[in-house]
């Protein structure tokens, strides 16, 4: 018996695939749905996707590639080859650079350490340079004209890079390191020089591991740019997975958990003879610190003119 739930099943995929067709993407698409207090996996979508009862058949496209050549040895080959691809989960097989939707974890970090409050403030001014850029050569906003001074809730509101930048040099490398490894995006080995890596741990098979500087690397004094980068978000590879696990331990109470899609096991007569329970790893802020960290993400679908987040607004809900 798995946790997914068949109706938000049925709405991810329908609105997926559409969203695949009207952005015309090429590399296929996922989408996961999760119980934050629990880990339950409520729906999980990988696309280009296959027929489960025909599993070995591949796209009409891909077979017509496959027959055109006049190597039997190729043509094999260009069906292997897209039937590991459709079978690929890239919820959890697939690592990317999150971008902005890392902005959550650092905010959730900065107000967990106190180096910023409702009352700070930050001016973005369309560029800002850090230690270890090459002169002249600094980041940019993706707002070139900047979002001038801004409080933090408006940073958050604006998705301000350069903000981020501040906040995340607020943090500093070893605590930014140090919660990355806490949110569970990566196991801080005991060599500093090490490159280290992470998985979540579901019940499922074929879950890849994150990709992460060394500690010696991140946390280097007279270079900088990559606690710049990742405060929202680059430089580095986590999994879907990864992301959505670690987002909800920000707005959940501060508790990181184990995801996981199998409830419960039964026999042939019906009976219970496994039951899972939700796993809590660890706390990783406060409970206190997560209701901030709701209380601003709320501002940035609910208002209609900072939010860059409005669209996602619907009405007798707090999203």
């Amino acid at each position: 018996v798995t946790t997914i739930d068949a109706k938000i099943q049925y709405y991810i995929e329908k609105h997926l695939e559409q969203a695949v067709q009207d952005y015309d993407v090429t590399n296929g698409a996922g989408a996961i749905a999760m119980d934050v207090k629990t880990g339950a996996i409520l729906g999980m979508v990988s696309l280009g996707n296959f027929d489960l009862n025909n599993y070995l058949d591949v796209s009409d496209e891909v077979q017509k590639k496959a027959d055109e050549t006049d190597s039997t040895e190729e043509s094999k080959q260009i069906i292997a080859d897209a039937q590991q691809k459709q079978w690929r989960n890239k919820c959890l097989s697939d690592t990317y650079e999150p971008g902005s939707t890392f902005k959550i974890i650092t905010l959730a970090t900065a107000l967990q350490e106190g180096v910023v409050d409702e009352n700070s403030s930050f001016y973005c001014g369309g560029y800002i340079e850090v230690t270890g850029d090459d002169p002249g050569k600094g980041r940019h906003c993706w707002n070139k004209n900047g979002h001038g001074q801004q409080t933090l809730t408006q940073a958050v509101q604006h998705s301000c890079n350069v903000a981020f930048i501040q906040i995340g040099q607020k943090i500093g490398e070893k605590t930014f390191y140090k919660y990355c490894d806490a949110f569970g995006l990566m196991n801080e080995p005991s060599n500093p020089d090490a490159t280290p890596t992470a998985i979540t741990g579901i019940d499922l098979a074929g879950e890849s591991g994150s990709i992460w500087w060394s500690e010696n690397t991140f946390c280097n004094p007279l270079n900088k740019t990559q606690l710049a980068a990742a405060s929202f978000g680059q430089t580095f590879n986590i999994t879907p997975l990864q992301l959505i696990t670690a987002v909800s331990a920000c707005v959940n109470g501060g508790y990181l958990m184990q995801p996981y899609v199998v409830r419960e096991l039964t026999d042939s007569s019906g009976n219970v003879v496994y039951s899972r329970q939700p796993t809590v790893v660890r706390q990783v802020i406060s409970e206190e610190t997560s209701k901030e960290v709701c209380k601003i993400l709320e501002k940035v679908a609910d208002d209609p003119v900072d939010g860059t987040g409005k669209n996602a607004y619907v009405a007798g809900y707090r999203i």
